[in-house]
């Protein structure tokens, strides 16, 4: 297994890409020899050793998440297994050992492995998790690595560095920086611009202070529910992030319940579009939302309960103002079954307030379980300790970091001829340290 030490110079040279494309955003050419050779040289050193001491710090918090599925397909009457694997990343929450990621990293698991930064290999349980919010909380027996620190998604602001770890790749884990656009309110996902792959789902987004801010959603998840366009593919440089405010509250009930147990008003609601009025018809819409209106409201339900009916515009609840359907489903949900609340509403031109409980949502409207585990899945003795899988996972994992570090020093050795040729092109003038 590999070691727990890494070459200091290997560490450097695979952060030159993203140090300089920090410098690029910035600004700077390498064409531009006065900042070459003048001022940037001490700015780079500064740059490149805060960068090497933040992922330093934080990379032993990102793990690998190795996931076996298991196949029972049919054809012509023939039965046959058929196993697949794949990689997804997972940052350790807690010093319990539970490690959170994204739900498409562990859908349909078999068996689950965790591969740390110092090279060593456990046996992932399955703890909860839940497709409506793309979270999955798993358990290893025993941990010797530090939890993430966790920060405050609500304090990110527009234009705040962010760092960007994935370890679908295994160790070395692959990186870059991004710069948050914002919270967006219509999916409650922060938007990050950042050049990555699809394999960054589940990938964890720290602040420039080391900060866990949340973690990458799945990009094809994220199309679908449209909290990125549909063209945010593969390299096409936006990310949604779910943020940590949010994962801490659905991991606590997955480690908790097994599950998420959401509250529920029980009401249908739709946008209100500011409109402008041509030819005496007012249909034309606008970008701005002007509020909702309740479309329906479900029998039996505390919305029922309270007296809401169809047509009335909701305006509060609980004092927060309620400008989305979005925002009206996010702030019901974290609000524990049984919480008592004020709800503001127009009824025509006239202003009410009422108060109901807050009930458990009925489970024929939550999210279809996902087919997790077979029946023959880790918890079943039958299967759970067949160690020639375990062992085979083991050495197929392996084999592929081994290529990959094949790959990443080619790259290496590519970029600093390159960066050999750069040098040679910019002549260092009397007096100037070079470059």
């Amino acid at each position: 297994m590999p070691g727990s030490h890494s070459n200091p110079h290997l560490r450097t040279g695979r952060l030159r890409p993203l140090i300089w494309a920090v410098l690029l955003a910035c600004g700077w050419h390498p064409g531009d020899d006065r900042r070459v050779h003048g001022q940037t040289t001490p700015y780079l050193h500064s740059l490149e050793q805060e960068i090497v001491s933040l992922v330093e710090r934080v990379e032993p918090t990102v793990a690998s998440v190795i996931v076996q599925r298991k196949f029972i397909n049919t054809v012509n009457g023939q039965t046959f297994t058929d196993w697949e694997r794949s990689i997804g990343t997972g940052v350790v929450l807690h010093r319990n050992g539970f490690i959170i990621t994204t739900a498409g990293v562990v859908d349909h698991a078999h068996d689950i492995l965790v591969n740390f930064r110092n090279g060593r290999y456990r046996r992932g349980h399955l703890v909860g998790v839940d497709r409506l919010s793309d979270i999955a909380v798993i358990r290893v027996d025993s941990l010797e690595t530090r939890s993430a620190r966790l920060g405050n998604s609500d304090d990110v602001r527009p234009g705040s560095w962010v760092l960007v770890l994935n370890n679908a790749h295994g160790f070395p884990s692959s990186m870059t920086t991004g710069i948050v656009n914002g919270l967006r309110e219509e999916d409650v996902m922060i938007q990050v611009s950042a050049v990555v792959g699809s394999a960054y789902s589940g990938g964890a987004v720290f602040s420039t202070n080391g900060r866990l801010l949340g973690l990458v959603a799945d990009l094809h998840r994220a199309q679908a529910s449209g909290s990125v366009d549909s063209g945010a593919g593969e390299g096409r440089g936006l990310i949604a992030v779910i943020p940590i405010n949010r994962v801490k509250t659905f991991a606590r009930q997955l480690i908790e319940f097994g599950e998420i147990r959401r509250s529920w008003l029980g009401v249908h609601v739709e946008k209100i579009w500011e409109s402008v009025t041509i030819g005496g018809d007012r249909n034309i819409m606008l970008g701005a939302v002007e509020g909702m209106v309740v479309s329906d409201v479900y029998p039996d339900s505390p919305a029922m309960r309270v007296g809401l009916r169809k047509g009335d515009v909701l305006q509060a609840v609980n004092g927060v103002s309620m400008s989305h359907p979005i925002v009206l489903a996010e702030f019901v949900t974290t609000l524990p079954v049984g919480t008592r609340i004020e709800i503001k509403y127009l009824r025509g031109d006239v202003e009410h307030t009422a108060h109901t409980v807050l009930a458990a949502q009925p489970k024929t409207l939550a999210a279809p379980a996902s087919p997790l585990l077979t029946e023959e899945g880790p918890d079943n003795p039958r299967s759970g300790e067949d160690s020639r899988l375990i062992q085979q996972m083991i050495l197929e994992h392996e084999r592929e970091l081994a290529a990959h570090r094949i790959k990443l020093n080619q790259l290496k050795r590519l970029l600093d001829e390159r960066m050999r040729l750069i040098g040679q092109r910019s002549p260092v003038r009397s007096g100037d340290d070079g470059f």
